[in-house]
């Protein structure tokens, strides 16, 4: 354990192209996204943890069998007390991160600590804010109680974490924040799969012109679109899922062509969006407005779990759509892609 003060960053992500039909062993392509979770960790010589929220105007005190109790219900929770604990409790993802690591732990080595949690991701939103917090906490807890790998490797347990909110995470949101540039999550033969890290410079040439935007948090939390809406990827030869499989791989030989196809990257877009919006994961208000976008020769789609219900879906990734008033009303991400994974430091 160390005496100094621990911080670790990690990047927030978009998918590019296959949510949902990742989950039914399609391939997936994301991105990380140069907005950040950064997490830092303090020694505290009272054997109380402190949490420091102030993004969501939180301060709370924990003693460790507290959090242990916390985490040992939800654990036993139902699907239904899992999705009310979600909704209800601001610092439950937190808690939850700190009993995990509590629980590699002997009681004899645990240690007071404050823990400082500042994010500039949209959350629940589809930037990947609760895989970023997950990375970058469990790497700030691993360092703080000099715990190393390969003993406790720090992929599993952020893995372990990002399922107390999305229930059956795919991997590819902790992955692509801690590994950073692309991401290609691709299914095996076995039905496996393996993670494939692109260089920085790929994706870029077709990507260079496109544009990200916040529509606002969805009424739903990931594992709740998720849960409802599996059901209509099920079953042998499933012509959704075909289709998004079929965008998915095309969308991939076409982030690795050397020449500028803005119109293939169009139709592609526009092809997965319809499967979205088939998917009921793409409200209304937000379908009007890639209906607008496409009207004037652009191109738009959804990039995360989308919605169940309200006005708003997370993230859209649109193209060719400069200055569209349709567009105002949300706001506009001005961040890099492809930037670094995980750093950690001591101060």
């Amino acid at each position: 354990m160390t005496s100094m003060t621990i911080q670790a960053r990690a990047p927030g992500k978009i998918i590019l192209m296959g949510e949902h039909a990742v989950l039914h062993g399609c391939p997936a392509i994301a991105t990380a996204l140069g907005l950040y979770c950064t997490i830092k960790v303090q020694p505290r010589g009272d054997g109380q943890i402190e949490l420091q929220l102030p993004d969501l105007n939180l301060h709370r005190c924990y003693t460790f069998q507290t959090l242990l109790d916390y985490v040992g219900r939800v654990r036993q929770s139902s699907a239904q007390g899992f999705a009310y604990e979600v909704a209800t409790d601001a610092d439950h993802l937190i808690k939850c991160a700190i009993g995990e690591l509590l629980l590699r732990l002997a009681p004899e080595d645990w240690r007071g600590f404050s823990l400082r949690v500042e994010s500039s991701i949209p959350a629940n939103a589809g930037f990947g804010s609760s895989g970023a917090l997950a990375v970058s906490l469990a790497a700030a807890l691993l360092r703080f109680f000099n715990l190393k790998p390969p003993r406790h490797p720090l992929e599993p347990l952020a893995m372990s974490i990002e399922r107390y909110q999305h229930g059956q995470p795919s991997g590819i949101d902790h992955n692509t924040s801690l590994r950073g540039s692309t991401i290609e999550r691709r299914p095996m033969a076995n039905g496996s799969f393996k993670l494939i890290s692109w260089p920085k410079s790929a994706a870029w040439l077709q990507l260079r012109d496109v544009e990200l935007y916040d529509t606002g948090p969805a009424r739903e939390s990931t594992g709740q679109v998720i849960a409802a809406t599996r059901y209509r990827l099920e079953g042998p030869d499933n012509p959704l899922l075909e289709s998004m499989r079929h965008s998915a791989e095309r969308f991939r030989s076409l982030l690795q062509r050397p020449v500028l196809m803005p119109e293939t990257l169009k139709h592609l877009l526009r092809d997965y969006e319809q499967a979205l919006e088939c998917l009921g994961v793409v409200p209304k208000k937000i379908a009007k407005v890639i209906r607008a976008i496409e009207r004037v020769g652009g191109a738009a789609k959804i990039c995360g779990a989308g919605a169940l219900s309200g006005d708003q879906a997370g993230a859209l990734l649109v193209i060719g759509a400069p200055a569209l008033p349709e567009l105002a009303q949300f706001r506009r991400i001005n961040a890099p892609l492809a930037v670094d994974g995980l750093e950690v430091c001591e101060t």
